[in-house]
């Protein structure tokens, strides 16, 4: 049962980022009252995936709520597709009753700014001013504050507070004035407080590689700092849902150019180096880099 199909008007009429935020699900319908803990698999300015414990009336109105941000909105139910387990679970789609960054992520995709902050019966929540989202699996340091430090063809290091795990599937969404890139990538290497090194994977590695060169063309030709969002792909989640995100491996991605690429092999290798070491080493190449293209 394809999910992304079944809820199409609900999810992909902006760009969808597979995020996990903790959200309490409450029935508006007379005479039917419920209120459920969930987990959003996948987000968008139009509404969410979200898997509950309980079975949901399609089309019923429910109240759903970000405790942590106290923030809230009505939607409606426009999916249920039911997961199994034990106990049971369900994957619910649901269709945000007025469309906007409700999720309250610095720097969103250009195409959600449809009706930004316009959430019913709570002060208006600017995209740039949003609180972060309260869930270390799924929010920025802190207000966005991702920095990019290092990228090449194959590769970035971006500087956090709060970085994500090794093995960590990610989308990084890389803003410049007039464009955007959404980039699949793995978190190769972890440093807390200090950063991540992420792989880019995803698509053929030709495209990919064009990709991110037209991105590094945008960087240095009009020496831009770009605007950063780093969410956290929920694979478990995704493949229960039917969601055609493909899984992440470690060996997924080659490329004919990775002997011709220090940042990422730095990256490949870093989990075996002391961030000290690893911290030095990408200096270097930093440094080596910058000689090259003078």
């Amino acid at each position: 049962m394809d999910f992304g199909e079944k809820t199409q008007h609900a999810i992909r009429r902006s760009t969808r980022l597979p995020l996990e935020v903790p959200v309490l699900v409450t029935g508006l319908s007379p005479g039917q009252p419920f209120s459920a803990p969930g987990n959003t698999t996948v987000v968008n300015a139009h509404g969410c995936g979200l898997i509950v414990p309980r079975a949901l009336a399609r089309g019923a109105k429910v109240r759903l709520e970000i405790v942590s941000a106290k923030r809230h909105a009505t939607a409606r139910v426009a999916e249920v597709v039911p997961l199994g387990g034990d106990p049971e679970t369900w994957l619910i789609g649901l269709e945000l009753d007025v469309p906007g960054n409700f999720w309250g992520i610095d720097y969103a995709p250009s195409d959600w700014k449809i009706s930004d902050g316009k959430v019913e019966d709570g002060p208006p929540v600017p995209a740039q001013q949003a609180d972060p989202l309260s869930t270390a699996a799924a929010k920025p340091a802190r207000s966005g504050r991702w920095r990019l430090t290092d990228i090449s063809a194959g590769a970035c290091y971006l500087e956090t507070a709060a970085p994500f795990p090794v093995d960590t599937a990610v989308l990084l969404s890389i803003r410049t004035s007039n464009a955007e890139f959404l980039l699949d990538g793995v978190v190769r290497v972890s440093h807390p407080q200090t950063g991540m090194g992420v792989e880019f994977t995803g698509g053929p590695p030709r495209d990919r590689r064009a990709q991110v060169e037209q991105l590094i063309d945008r960087l240095m030709s009009r020496r831009e700092v770009p605007k950063i969002f780093v969410g956290r792909k929920e694979q478990e989640q995704q493949q229960r849902a039917a969601i055609p995100v493909p899984e992440v491996t470690s060996d997924e991605v080659t490329s004919d150019d990775d002997g011709l690429d220090p940042l990422l092999q730095l990256i490949r290798d870093g989990a075996s180096l002391t961030v000290e070491q690893f911290l030095s080493d990408l200096r270097g190449q930093r440094l080596a880099s910058a000689a090259t293209q003078s």
